[in-house]
């Protein structure tokens, strides 16, 4: 009986030894924070290549998501205008503008809208992949952030824009800039093209990026062209 209440005894200190290293290794649990998204629509009296719907700022809805996510690796922004429903995707009221008129390079595969296209989409900053808490800019200071702005072409075809380049060496990240900070961190942000080419007669600097043909899982189907975008976003929470 002895014997039985000493591995008892030792089976509750390891149990409890171990749940006490299951909590330290979770780390702080993930932190959502809901805020508003704007897109401008020109910039310098020029169209820029992605653009709002018109219908005013993205605010986090039951069918549009509009977060940043913050947990110990860094922060994520992200911006969705469509959502699950019974199990598939289905569009909400908001879409998000596209023109991929300025073809760099081309693909495998033609340019699958023609001319501005209003699509439904999801645009993300993963800034915790470069070890980014946006939370923590301070005014004025910016931040280069992979990421991706995907939509849902007419074709019934998804597709992927690449801000990657440690998947694609030659595209450009998204450039984050804190714009003003409250007692608990910086509270607005603009995102940005993180390239510099000009093209044209049009004075707004672009970033090049990959276009990728997508399942509707996120998985490459097949790699397109090169593309020239302009876009200037505002986060605010």
């Amino acid at each position: 009986m002895r014997r039985g209440l000493q591995g008892l005894t030792m089976f509750v200190v390891l149990a409890v030894f171990a749940g006490m290293f299951e909590l330290s290794a979770a780390g702080p649990p993930t932190t959502t924070i809901p805020v508003t998204v704007t897109l401008a629509d020109t910039q310098g009296f020029y169209p820029l290549r992605v653009q709002s719907d018109t219908q005013g700022a993205y605010i986090d809805t039951a069918t549009v998501g509009s977060v940043i996510t913050t947990d110990k690796a860094g922060s994520d922004w992200q911006l969705t205008t469509y959502y699950r429903s019974k199990g598939r995707y289905a569009p909400s009221s908001r879409t998000v503008l596209f023109d991929l008129s300025e073809q760099a390079a081309p693909g495998v595969f033609p340019t699958p809208i023609s001319g501005r296209t209003y699509m439904s989409a999801h645009l993300i900053a993963k800034c915790s992949l470069a070890g980014v808490n946006m939370l923590k800019l301070v005014t004025g200071q910016s931040a280069l952030c992979p990421g991706s702005f995907r939509f849902w072409a007419p074709n019934g075809q998804w597709y992927r824009l690449s801000f990657q380049p440690d998947n694609y060496p030659h595209v450009d990240r998204l450039k984050i800039t804190c714009q003003s900070v409250d007692a608990t961190g910086c509270k607005v942000w603009t995102v940005s093209h993180g390239g510099t080419r000009l093209t044209g007669d049009d004075p707004n600097p672009k970033s090049l990026n990959k276009l990728l043909r997508i399942d509707e899982g996120g998985i490459i189907l097949e790699e397109g062209g090169d593309y020239y975008l302009s876009f200037s976003i505002t986060i605010a929470r």
